[in-house]
């Protein structure tokens, strides 16, 4: 699917033999809520044993016990949330969108026919010590990833190489998102012959500092082909990338499909990240049970399956107009302030990596 800069949480200091704590006043305020402390403790927070496993031919992995945090996905929607959270910590990087057929949304904004904007650059310039989530929309439809292989798009891919070497920071790049989807129409060879193609290039660009994700639906795919059918292979692949979506409504089992995708990275010895995430039903403003039905699942998951990045998209579904999702509702989290505060006591843990001059060390990022 297809978003300024936030003041820093004030410093308190109890005394010269104590810690310096870093605080915000919302956060102080949710703490003091037994309504959302009560919500956050329904979160399971141990890890199955079996999703602790060594990673191999990887990039930018978070240490243990550690998740990446990121939002998405909008310039409009990332102001927003801005606008909203002034006084909450900056998260660890930002969602930007793009298609291999243009070079847009890149160094500069554009506005798509959804009239929503896209801004790699501005992610880059208004936030320091954070990484960039970037997606590159490649389909099957209008024979873009046949085109693509084909040599058509490699002066966009050239451009893309030049400008991701010059910001200095970890990309993680999802190359043709949601590649399964029955609303890519993307058949398996292409999609590896493309995808293949693009990672070739870059590397002859000498870009070094993109992590490639190969980013499932985690749902019944395309024409049934099986999951490995789309495998571009272990050194063409850095993370493997879920979506979780309506998954989350029916407890903390996403589904069949999702096993594979897990099952799928465990025995590539591939980190998991939750690449694009909301609950579509909605969040209303008078009401906590979306926090039941759809966010303790969604944490729960996180935690058990030993996820270790997660970028969480804060839309209002209907304003994009984006074809195919029209029943999709309202899901920001500022509709609901105590849905926020308990997304900010939870998300606000050590866990999650948010921004801090340390967060590329973490990352195992060296910079230039």
């Amino acid at each position: 699917m297809v978003i300024g800069k936030i003041s820093l949480p004030f410093r308190v200091l109890l005394s010269t033999t104590t810690l310096l704590l870093l605080i915000t006043p919302s956060i102080m305020s949710q703490e003091k809520d037994p309504v959302i402390e009560r919500m956050v403790s329904q979160i399971d927070t141990q890890t199955d044993a079996d999703f602790i496993y060594p990673y191999e031919q990887t990039k930018f992995v978070p240490p243990k016990g550690k998740t990446l945090l990121i939002m998405g996905q909008t310039t409009e929607s990332i102001t927003e949330y801005l606008e909203h959270f002034s006084d909450q910590q900056t998260p660890g990087g930002w969602s930007a969108y793009w298609g291999i057929p243009e070079f847009t949304g890149i160094t500069e904004g554009h506005k798509n026919e959804t009239g929503s904007t896209q801004n790699h650059q501005m992610l880059v310039d208004d936030f320091q010590n954070t990484v960039v989530h970037s997606a590159m929309w490649m389909v099957g439809k209008w024979d873009v990833a046949k085109k693509t292989y084909k040599g058509e798009y490699d002066k966009v891919i050239k451009k893309y190489s030049a400008w991701a070497k010059s910001v200095n920071r970890p990309i993680y790049l999802r190359i043709g998102y949601e590649f399964d989807g029955p609303h890519n129409e993307l058949e398996p060879k292409e999609y590896v012959k493309a995808y293949k193609h693009i990672v070739d290039l870059m590397r002859a660009e000498g870009v070094e500092n993109i992590a490639f994700v190969w980013h499932s639906y985690a749902a019944r795919p395309f024409k049934d082909y099986p999951l490995s059918a789309w495998y571009p292979g272990d050194d063409y692949v850095d993370w493997v990338g879920i979506s979780v979506f309506g998954h989350a409504y029916g407890g903390n089992d996403f589904g069949p499909h999702c096993d594979d995708v897990l099952k799928f990275a465990k025995e590539r010895k591939k980190p998991v990240m939750i690449a694009e995430s909301n609950p579509i039903n909605g969040i209303k403003n008078d009401s906590n049970e979306v926090w039941d039905r759809w966010f303790v699942n969604f944490f729960n998951f996180i935690y058990s399956k030993n996820i270790k990045a997660v970028c969480f998209i804060n839309e209002d579904w209907p304003r994009t107009s984006i074809d195919g999702i029209s029943e999709w509702k309202d899901g920001q989290i500022y509709n609901n302030e105590q849905i926020s505060g308990a997304w900010f006591l939870e998300t606000d843990k050590d866990r999650y990596l948010k921004q801090s001059p340390e967060l590329f060390e973490q990352l195992g990022y060296q910079r230039k």
